[in-house]
């Protein structure tokens, strides 16, 4: 019984470095600042409930797929705790977190030329004033 135990975490213990020297080779020949970049912008309107999870799950996609994801909140007048809880979530592992308040309509289309945007990100808004919008975030189900 105790061989069998041995013998699987052996194997597992193989497994696990595979990944790590396959996952190594993917990533030596570029230079971390050459990978991909997600940048996500998030227009919000009063989601004191959702939005831990929104930013959450982007911060679990960033861990898990290695990808560096850059997210701008911008906040469309809120009426509940919703920026309270955006700032208390500013030091969250994985995520490069800006924040901003949506002003006026006009605003909304130039709301990403605030923050200064790198030619190797790729770009991704969602209106989460849209229900059906929220389902483009990586983890998060309608």
């Amino acid at each position: 019984m105790v061989a069998h135990l041995l013998w699987i975490l052996a194997i597992y213990g193989i497994a696990v470095a595979l990944v790590h020297i396959l996952h190594a080779r993917r990533h030596r020949g570029g230079s971390p600042n050459r990978r991909s970049r997600m940048h996500y912008e998030l227009i919000t309107s009063n989601h004191e409930r959702q939005v831990e999870w929104y930013l959450r799950a982007l911060s679990l996609y960033a861990l898990l797929s290695g990808t560096r994801v850059r997210v701008t909140v911008l906040d469309d007048r809120s009426d509940d705790d919703t920026m309270v809880i955006v700032h208390r979530l500013a030091n969250l592992s994985g995520i490069e977190l800006h924040v901003s308040e949506l002003n006026s309509d006009e605003d909304e289309n130039k709301g990403i030329k605030k923050i200064t945007s790198e030619s190797d990100e790729h770009f991704i808004r969602i209106d989460l004033r849209i229900p059906s919008e929220a389902v483009r975030i990586p983890y998060v189900q309608g």
